[in-house]
């Protein structure tokens, strides 16, 4: 019987350790572990927001869209086919400050791939409208970023990672 009780806890001690690695899901009430479990990246719609869920706290996700601009940085080398913001938006539900800083998200956040495949490379090019922000707790931010593309691509995929993990993507159109 003890050796019973034994087989057990340690079963649970390894189910429990496989399983609680995440908390991530989104706003769809899809489950997070789950598609942990499986590798599945959510799809994320227009203007609606993307729940992220983790240990040190929550906060939404919205992508606005993708627009084309012709204006040029002087600075840069390279002159690019095209450049693009990617507009989205933020709210701090209850992420915590951490290093000392409120939180944001950032161009490390965003993988953009055109539609021959190839990565996006950020563009050195601000939205005085749309400019990235620490939010503190009940707080929201509209930011922008701009990508050159060598390309004339008319789709761009925006994938929303963390860490080195896909979480979340969607296809656009660039207007």
């Amino acid at each position: 019987m003890k050796k019973i009780r034994i087989i057990i806890v340690i079963g649970m001690i390894i189910l429990m350790s496989l399983t609680g690695c995440s908390r991530e899901n989104n706003s769809n009430g899809q489950n997070g572990l789950a598609a942990l479990a499986e590798n599945k990246v959510f799809d994320l719609v227009v203007n609606e927001p993307f729940l992220v869920t983790t240990t040190n706290g929550d906060y939404n996700l919205t992508i606005n869209g993708l627009r084309k601009t012709s204006e040029r940085n002087q600075n840069e080398s390279a002159q690019p086919m095209n450049v693009v913001f990617l507009d989205y938006s933020y709210d701090n539900i209850s992420y915590k400050t951490r290093f000392n800083m409120d939180f944001f998200l950032a161009p490390g956040d965003f993988k953009v791939v055109d539609e021959e495949g190839n990565i996006v490379s950020t563009y050195n090019l601000k939205d005085p409208n749309r400019m990235i922000k620490e939010t503190p707790i009940g707080d929201s931010c509209s930011a922008s970023i701009a990508y050159a593309l060598k390309t004339n691509s008319d789709r761009l995929t925006v994938i929303f990672v963390r860490g080195k993990r896909n979480i979340a993507q969607i296809s656009l159109p660039i207007k």
